[in-house]
């Protein structure tokens, strides 16, 4: 029997019965919103999400939809370890009509990278939703 994590929202804890995992409680916190980007022409960066703690202390599990862009352009999803100019730990493509669902830590920014191209319409639209968990020191 390994590492357990609850599936509440309330304070979790890390149950374990061996020596290389300590009992930990984790915090929670969900986020989720909208992506709404007005596309020009040229290239589009937006920083999605990002995070004020330690990268190797948080737990991030999360989904990105994309459902409306216009034709022809490439999206990618970047990870990040310090800051939107950071260096990039992980890069995914998404297309409209699916989504990118991930799990990670030793990240602390969301960016999402719109190439450039002709086509401005429709808005790119979607929504990120990430859920956070902190170890809480006692």
């Amino acid at each position: 029997m390994g590492c357990k994590f609850s599936s509440s929202r309330a304070p979790m804890v890390a149950e374990s019965n061996f020596s290389c995992c300590s009992q930990v409680t984790f915090v929670q916190d969900q986020i989720c919103t909208p992506i709404n980007i007005t596309p020009v022409a040229t290239a589009i960066t937006q920083v999605l999400y990002s995070i004020n703690v330690n990268p190797i202390n948080i737990y991030v599990s999360g989904s990105i939809m994309i459902g409306a862009a216009p034709t022809g352009r490439t999206i990618t999803v970047e990870f990040l370890v310090g800051g939107a100019t950071g260096t990039v730990i992980e890069t995914e493509t998404i297309t409209p009509g699916t989504s990118l669902a991930f799990t990670k830590t030793g990240f602390d920014t969301i960016l999402l990278l719109i190439a450039a191209g002709t086509a401005v319409t429709p808005n790119i639209t979607g929504e990120i939703c990430v859920t956070p968990r902190y170890p809480v020191s006692g």
